[in-house]
């Protein structure tokens, strides 16, 4: 091969090179690499420093556990080895084959300042001349709006959009923890009396502002761990976690008795103990036949309009 040939081929690489260096730098993700021997980082494009807030020369000076959260190292560390295992067993035993899979992976990483942060990360293994993995090569994807996201919706979906009280979904999803059999919960189950006439002589408009304001009621005199549900129409559950029956009674009686000063609307009110092995469905079951039982006997405000009048419920008591 002539000596302008070998120029030329020389040139071509540097250009090649460069351009492999130059698109690494400039990837629009955070592009990471790593040494499989030793665990450390060997390289951090523009992205990766800004994400993790290091510099490209103290990059190189980071083992790859400090990339992660509390905890998380290790979880990586076992679905690389798992990932190396699949790929030596798909070679052969003697070379590592890469599968082609778009494996995504999520782990909380950690900034230089300590912090951290949700990622969605996606490995691929570098191998030298003779298929044999030395390397490691990961995009890493800060998903935190993603993640604010999706919790924003889950909340939305177990929230009544009327009046911010929990749905039974919501329920459901606390079921196992409601029927463990050392959960000691009070179920108080509400109705509102006559809430029908409500709607049919003031409108649908003036029943959606008394469901609210009873919610708020409701929401003042309970607890932040205890459990408030709209389970439908003008019903309400009130799951309350307390240590014995006595605390339980304690706080529902509260409950009960603040009627009298505050609630926007009267209303039927029943009230049952967990007992031991009995699940959510029956436990509203038995503080539903207690509400019945209590019909005719609803509780209502004695709170009134400024400048006197009749009690502040446009329904009758």
């Amino acid at each position: 091969m002539a000596a302008s040939e070998i120029d030329a081929l020389r040139a071509e690489l540097v250009a090649v090179r460069h351009e492999f260096d130059d698109l690494r730098l400039y990837l629009p993700d955070a592009f990471v690499e790593g040494d499989l021997a030793s665990g450390r980082v060997t390289f951090m494009n523009r992205v990766a420093c800004q994400v993790f807030g290091h510099t490209a020369e103290q990059a190189l000076a980071l083992h790859g556990s400090e990339l992660f959260a509390d905890g998380e190292f290790e979880r990586a560390r076992l679905e690389m080895n798992a990932m190396l295992e699949r790929g030596y067993k798909e070679g052969g035993g003697a070379v590592y084959s890469r599968s082609g899979r778009q494996d995504l992976r999520e782990f909380r990483m950690r900034r230089r300042d300590g912090s951290s942060f949700p990622a969605e990360t996606q490995s691929s293994i570098v191998c030298d001349v003779a298929g044999r993995a030395r390397g490691v090569r990961t995009l890493v994807r800060d998903i935190t709006a993603r993640k604010e996201l999706e919790a924003k919706l889950e909340e939305m979906s177990v929230r009544d959009p009327l009046t911010g009280c929990y749905t039974r979904r919501y329920l459901e999803r606390r079921r196992g923890e409601l029927e463990q059999p050392a959960a000691h919960w009070v179920c108080l189950l509400f109705d509102l009396t006559d809430f029908k006439s409500i709607n049919d002589t003031y409108g649908h408009d003036e029943g959606d502002r008394v469901l609210q304001a009873f919610a708020r009621f409701l929401s003042r005199h309970h607890r932040s761990e205890d459990i408030l549900v709209r389970l439908g129409g003008d019903e309400f559950a009130l799951f309350i976690r307390a240590a014995s029956d006595e605390e339980g009674r304690a706080i529902s009686n509260r409950v009960v008795e603040a009627a009298s000063k505050d609630s926007p609307a009267a209303f039927s009110v029943g009230t049952a103990f967990r007992r031991e092995g009995e699940g959510v469905s029956g436990l509203l079951t038995r503080a539903d036949q207690v509400l019945y039982a209590s019909k005719g006997r609803s509780l209502r405000s004695t709170r009134r309009r400024a400048g006197g009048g009749a009690p502040d419920e446009p329904g009758p008591a």
